[in-house]
């Protein structure tokens, strides 16, 4: 995203050192489809989750993924047994596999592909890893179902691997048929955010601090809530900073993330502040709390994780359905149908927005008005939040090859 006059990128450094001087709708799947998918008792099942994200989110990934194996596929909840030698009776087949959560794209992305080199399971979540590693993988182990949660709509050339022209000239239908891409449109409700934000700063600049400059998730709440802020004060000051240059740093570490969003208020002091840092979001948000300043949750529901900030700053959280997508994900494996691409947007209440604005006895009464207004234009395509694209991968050359080889 480029810089301008009143949107200042900072980095780590820069603002610590201040401080010391002064989607498409997705394609719906309801419940009764969900119960009655085709039990598959033999299933082998793993998920591979990636620590950086927060824990409340990876236990949901988890527990959903598992539950809807053993309870609508009908599999065993346990690893997989090994055959014993001259024995008369054969173990149970199928299984589930858990693996992480592990620190970093990079070791997800090694531990899906060693999962599946060692196991084949039949069906493999993967959250948090590098989706052209994951269509690597699918492309190497055809018996795999790669879930890829989370990932990018595909970048791909006309063999179906990572276009490194950035052309994107074959579209997600290039991807090998056994790989399936679930996204967030969360640059929608981002957007909404900024609205809000915009309306109830009361003339103080807003404030973004994100965990790293390549996080693609976080370019789409970042976009999205500066372009809903511009709509309606196309003047508004935004400060935007960076915790770290990587992503283990920027996502890995509460505390210093608490540090430096004190540091960022104390120099910036914004009205709002929008904190993108998966696992170490709730440090800022604590800290803006603590400053009185008020908050958006951005892929977090705050008001879940500390109730007690819910009256005092929570304005409201970004919340992607995330269970919704992981039950309809497993569904498409055990039908063998679904899209390459499933996309979860606000249309559809794959990307919803927490109640906490709505209620609020202090909000502006004409607030109501542009928030509805601008939920209505992106519905019906008036309003794209993301004009330029924003969360789009472009490959360098043989990208895909660096990854699955590892």
């Amino acid at each position: 995203m480029r810089a301008n006059p009143t949107v200042r990128a900072i980095t780590a450094a820069t603002a610590l050192s201040l401080a010391i001087s002064s989607v498409a709708a997705a394609q719906s799947v309801d419940e009764e489809q969900l119960v009655f998918a085709e039990s598959m008792p033999s299933t082998l099942s793993a998920v591979v989750t990636n620590a950086l994200d927060p824990g409340n989110y990876n236990t949901l990934v988890t527990g959903t993924a598992k539950s809807y194996h053993s309870e609508r596929l009908g599999g065993r909840d346990k690893p997989p047994v090994e055959p014993k030698k001259n024995a008369n009776k054969q173990p149970p087949p199928g299984g589930w596999i858990e693996r992480g959560p592990v620190e970093g794209t990079d070791t997800v992305t090694q531990a899906a592909l060693s999962l599946a080199g060692e196991e084949s399971p039949n069906l493999m979540l993967v959250s948090g890893g590098d989706w052209t590693a994951n269509v690597g993988i699918a492309r190497l182990n055809p018996s795999t179902t790669i879930l890829d949660l989370n990932a990018p709509t595909p970048c791909l050339d006309e063999s179906g691997r990572a276009d490194a022209s950035a052309e994107c000239i074959a579209g997600a239908e290039a991807a090998p048929g056994n790989y399936r891409a679930i996204e967030f449109a969360v640059e929608e409700g981002a957007y909404l955010a900024g609205v809000i934000a915009a309306r109830e700063s009361r003339g103080m600049p807003l404030g973004i601090i994100s965990g790293a400059l390549d996080c693609l998730e976080c370019d789409r709440y970042v976009t999205g809530f500066i372009n809903g802020a511009r709509s309606v004060e196309p003047e508004i000051e935004i400060e935007l900073a960076y915790l770290a240059d990587d992503e283990v740093a920027g996502f890995g570490d509460g505390a210093s993330a608490k540090t430096y969003a004190e540091a960022f208020i104390e120099v910036y002091q914004p009205g709002v502040l929008l904190p993108i840092g998966r696992g170490a979001t709730m440090g800022m948000v604590e800290a803006a709390c603590e400053a009185d300043v008020k908050v958006i949750g951005a892929g977090i529901d705050i008001s879940a994780e500390r109730p007690d900030f819910r009256q005092s700053c929570v304005m409201t959280s970004i919340v992607p359905d995330v269970a919704r997508a992981v039950e309809e994900g497993m569904y498409y494996f055990s039908t063998g149908g679904g899209p390459p691409v499933i996309t979860y947007d606000l249309s559809g209440g794959g990307v919803t927005m927490t109640e906490e604005w709505f209620v609020s006895p202090t909000k502006r009464v004409d607030t109501n008005e542009f928030f509805d207004a601008a939920k209505l234009a992106i519905q019906t395509d008036q309003v794209e939040p993301c004009p330029d694209g924003c969360g789009v991968f472009a490959p360098e050359p043989d990208a895909e090859d660096v990854a699955v080889a590892g």
